[in-house]
């Protein structure tokens, strides 16, 4: 075999190695894909991750002067402040985003986390005894498991409480979750009434904030006095140190008790999520997440043009003829298949 062959056999093997393993490693990506984001179809709101939001700078200072207004001392998780709990914890905080011709703005936020705690309030007390040590820097590391807590749920802006924006923020993150997650745990304050004076069994007893997930379809599962005890000269807040445990609970076909509302989800895999990481770190602002469309003149995203690469050259061998003789055999050939012509008489 001649060099340029065995050139030719190594360079397609290497073409046919490089395509075989990018359709492995798409295919892999198209099967471990998962819920980033979702467009409210009947609102024309947007949830969305807050770790995708992090070059929103105006967004996120909305996001945490709301938060510090309601939550105080535990308004961050454990951060010091909004944008480093978007890069350490944002996978799991979900943000209510209206985009209209006055630029987006940040209507609602559930901050969540993962445990696994098989959705037991008491497994969840045992492995964090205080709100402190369950939004921990060493508890965020590794955060995970079958079980999300709903930590805070936040409407930002006066016109937003009781409007039910809350509700529909709640039912599209439960239907958000991954499929991993198999009950869902809150850390609801108990404001206004001695602990004492409520009652699992009679829903009469419940305070405005065990309403809003019993009618989700939440059930009491436990109180635990003192939960959230805020550090000493910490800012007062109108919410309690007491919180009860409410417990959801997906039914046999796996569905939420809470209404799936109607939305048309994002999702996407690992090696598209990590390529826009990547790109967030180099501040590239063409590398986002993609937003559903939703027809507003304003919106303009910059397209991403991947560079043109050169098509392989492969140089196979070839035997070249002189040009006359390929013609002089050709008019032999057709010379000699050339039936007689008939014979002609003289005058």
């Amino acid at each position: 075999m001649s060099k340029t062959r065995k050139l030719v056999t190594v360079r397609n093997s290497a073409i046919l190695a490089a395509s075989a393993a990018a359709a492995v490693a798409s295919a892999w990506d198209r099967t471990h894909r998962h819920v980033t984001g979702a467009v409210l179809t009947e609102s024309d709101l947007c949830v969305e991750r807050l770790s995708d939001l992090r070059q929103e700078t105006a967004m996120l200072a909305e996001i945490q002067a709301g938060l510090e207004k309601e939550w105080g001392s535990f308004a961050f998780l454990g951060f010091d402040d909004v944008p480093k709990m978007a890069a350490e914890a944002g996978q799991t905080i979900f943000v209510v985003v209206e985009r209209g011709e006055d630029g987006p703005k940040a209507r609602g936020i559930v901050q969540t986390t993962l445990a696994d705690v098989h959705g037991d309030a008491e497994l969840l007390e045992e492995a964090y005894p205080s709100f402190q040590s369950l939004t921990s820097r060493d508890a965020w590391k590794h955060a995970g498991g079958d079980t999300a807590v709903l930590l805070q749920i936040t409407t930002l802006g006066p016109t937003e409480r009781g409007g039910g924006l809350g509700s529909l923020l709640r039912n599209a993150v439960l239907n958000m979750l991954p499929k991993e997650v198999q009950f869902a745990l809150t850390t609801t304050p108990i404001d206004g009434v001695r602990t004492e004076a409520i009652d699992s069994a009679d829903p009469a007893t419940y305070t405005p904030a065990m309403r809003f997930h019993a009618r989700g379809g939440a059930n009491p599962a436990r109180v635990l006095p003192g939960y959230k005890m805020p550090p000493e000269d910490s800012p007062a807040t109108a919410h309690g140190r007491d919180v009860v445990i409410m417990r959801y609970v997906p039914d046999e076909t796996g569905a939420w008790p809470a209404k799936r509302p109607p939305m048309r989800v994002r999702r996407l895999g690992p090696l598209q999520e990590r390529a826009l990481k990547t790109g967030r770190s180099l501040r590239v602002r063409a590398l986002r997440a993609p937003r559903p469309h939703l027809s507003l003149p304003t919106l303009h995203r910059p397209s991403l043009h991947a560079p043109s690469m050169p098509h392989p050259h492969v140089s196979v061998p070839h035997v070249r003829m002189p040009k006359v003789k390929v013609i002089r055999s050709i008019r032999a050939r057709a010379s000699r298949a050339r039936p007689p012509g008939p014979a002609t008489s003289g005058g």
